[in-house]
């Protein structure tokens, strides 16, 4: 798998290769050189995503790194206003599709979203002009890295920071609730999710269960993300009278199936970041092997294979 340790491989080097391999697929997309199953804008975001991770995990050894985070969240937010707009018209047909259509209002709304998704794509074209060089920027900026001495104590350092980030984003949402609390709990799951994904070869048995586990508590969370997004869409265009006294029945619909998401989701949330930091790095394994360990295991080997044959029956 490309995007995973490779246990043969210094973890300086992995780190490189999977940063490398994300920022090359980037290019692709917005080279137009790919035909990615969703859209093209989703599919840049999740390299970019992907390659931040790995970026965070190496982030003690890498040339600047804030200047290299900043530069790929840039070129995210240049398509953000299309991506946004991606989300609430396939959000809301969704939403179409589980409640079977039952409200007057969803053909209108729905040619309302298309609509503002098509403005969005007119507006923001040729956005890969502008991410094309600062992808190029970050993909150059590899060799930078001073990581060839990347301590496995470090690896573990940057899981485990990650993971007690989304335990103070739990205990935010358990204080408030809100629907930006819930996206931050959200983001730390997608972190930790992508950076369980990198170590799986580590420990297979666990971390698969792991990364199913966080996955699923992903797209849940997401899931909600998106229907409030929706929701706050649609409270706009109610305030500008554009959606009928009617409509109501639809945001409370929205509303209540936003509401039963997050409370599964919170509950699996509070199931994944239940114990301590360290309790949950020793559980997954994370004791990375010394860099090229395999390596220098196969070659001592060797060495005495030989040093066997030479002995004299």
């Amino acid at each position: 798998m490309q995007y995973e340790l490779r246990l043969q491989q210094p973890i300086g080097k992995n780190l490189c290769r999977i940063f490398r391999g994300q920022i090359k697929r980037a290019l692709k997309v917005a080279r137009g050189g790919a035909e990615p199953p969703d859209t093209r804008v989703h599919a840049l975001r999740k390299h970019l995503k992907k390659a931040r991770a790995a970026l965070r995990l190496a982030r003690g050894d890498t040339g600047g790194f804030r200047q290299q985070d900043r530069r790929l969240r840039d070129v995210g937010r240049l398509t953000t206003q299309i991506r946004d707009a991606e989300v609430r018209l396939q959000t809301f047909r969704e939403f179409k599709e589980e409640t079977a259509g039952r409200s007057r209002a969803f053909a209108r709304i729905e040619r309302l979203l298309a609509a503002e998704l098509e403005k969005f794509s007119v507006a923001f074209a040729g956005w890969e002009t502008q991410a094309i060089p600062l992808l190029e920027s970050a993909h150059t900026a590899v060799a930078q890295w001073e990581i060839e001495h990347y301590e496995p104590a470090q690896f573990r350092r940057a899981v485990e920071r990650t993971y007690k980030c989304g335990r103070k984003a739990l205990t935010l949402v358990h204080a408030e609730p809100t629907a930006a609390n819930v996206h931050q709990l959200r983001k730390r799951v997608k972190w930790l999710g992508y950076e369980v994904r990198i170590i799986r070869p580590l420990h297979p048995a666990v971390l698969d269960v792991v990364t199913e586990k966080l996955a699923h508590l992903g797209e849940l969370l997401g899931r909600v993300h998106d229907l409030s997004f929706l929701a706050t869409r649609l409270c706009l265009e109610r305030s500008a009278r554009l959606l009928r006294p009617q409509d109501d029945e639809l945001l409370m619909m929205i509303e209540h199936r936003r509401a039963t998401l997050q409370y599964a989701g919170i509950a699996i949330a509070e199931c994944v970041f239940a114990e301590g930091a360290p309790s949950f790095i020793s559980r997954l394994g994370c004791e990375v092997p010394p860099a090229n360990s395999i390596a220098v295991q196969r070659s001592r080997s060797r060495r005495v294979q030989a040093r066997t044959a030479r002995i004299p029956e």
